[in-house]
């Protein structure tokens, strides 16, 4: 028996990841963070801000995390980046000892550490710990479109115990043992598909796009290697695979805020608050570009797009900077 599941976040992907756990016959209690929100999801069996159209009505929907934690099994983690250590902390003081975490959220936090190591820090050992990542877009999980992920961690025990837990009809994993490149995989093509978005928001088409998807994933795999993770890693479904859907998926949030950044210069404070969505790239510039400089990895890509966010220069200075950078092999 699995137990209670406790997912913990009500966004978009955590309230589709609730329902498929429900799906799969799972005990499933879900922490939101908005107060008022959970008493009505509590109440209708919908999240009226995520996902409304998803039934809910059997899973546990409370803002007490303490209330949601307590008896879990195992916890899936779906807060944005920047709230993982948060989450962390709290669950740490009520989750049960032992029992295994799942992050949706992946990544880097903003001091540099591995989302896995911050929740293994606040449990205890980072081998309670997996990260799913891969082309996993809620909104066509929710409509039980087929779809592929990897479960990576350090402990192939707890890749294999989510492995099973979440895989169903529609929705196979495989596992890893490369949370480390499954992790800067995750944080890195957030930014490479804030490119896209400005590609096709100056009106390029699918050559410029595709070369800067296929640019960025150079700087990904040559950062993953330097950080000891397994270069196979990249040219999987956490690497290519989920690259290329959030550069290309009219879902993408950071591909959406990219477009809309070339045709009008929003700031990301704007959109986020605007669309009441997060942009996870642009939080992920900083911590990869400092993993980048530990290592001595160059990743102009991924600089440009943090210049351009700042309003350093505008887009056509980005993109001579680009194209005139000095000509050379493509793998060296």
């Amino acid at each position: 028996m699995a137990g209670k599941v406790a997912v913990i976040g009500a966004g978009t992907f955590g309230t589709t990841m609730t329902r498929m756990l429900l799906d799969n016959g799972l005990d499933v209690s879900l922490w939101c963070y908005e107060k008022e929100a959970a008493e009505e999801a509590a109440r209708t069996g919908r999240n009226p801000l995520h996902m409304s159209e998803l039934d809910i009505s059997a899973a546990q929907v409370s803002s007490n995390i303490d209330e949601v934690c307590d008896e879990a099994s195992s916890a899936i983690v779906a807060t944005p980046s920047f709230a993982v250590a948060s989450a962390a902390s709290q669950m740490g003081l009520y989750l049960p000892e032992g029992a295994p975490v799942m992050l949706l959220s992946k990544g880097l936090a903003a001091d540099g550490r591995y989302l896995f190591e911050v929740v293994g820090e606040a449990l205890g050992s980072s081998e309670r710990v997996a990260v799913l990542s891969g082309p996993n877009h809620a909104e066509e999980l929710a409509q039980e479109q087929f779809s592929g992920a990897v479960v990576a961690s350090e402990s192939t025990g707890t890749a294999c115990f989510f492995q099973r837990l979440v895989s169903g009809a529609f929705f196979r994993l495989y596992t890893s043992e490369d949370p480390v490149g499954t992790s800067i995989c995750g944080a890195a093509k957030n930014v490479v598909a804030i490119a896209c978005g400005m590609a096709r928001g100056l009106g390029l088409g699918s050559n410029t796009q595709s070369l800067l998807m296929t640019r960025g994933l150079a700087e990904i795999s040559r950062l993953v290697v330097a950080s000891g993770g397994d270069q196979r890693t990249c040219m999987g479904l956490a690497g290519v695979g989920d690259l290329d859907v959030t550069c290309h998926s009219v879902h993408s949030r950071n591909g959406m805020f990219g477009e809309t950044f070339a045709k009008t210069g929003i700031t990301v404070a704007d959109y986020e608050r605007e669309h009441s969505a997060v942009v996870e790239g642009s939080h992920a510039i900083d911590p990869l570009l400092a993993k980048a400089a530990q290592y001595d990895i160059d990743m102009p890509l991924v600089r440009t797009v943090k210049e351009l966010i700042a309003g350093a220069y505008d887009i056509e200075r980005a993109v001579d900077l680009l194209t005139g950078r000095r000509l050379k092999p493509e793998f060296s």
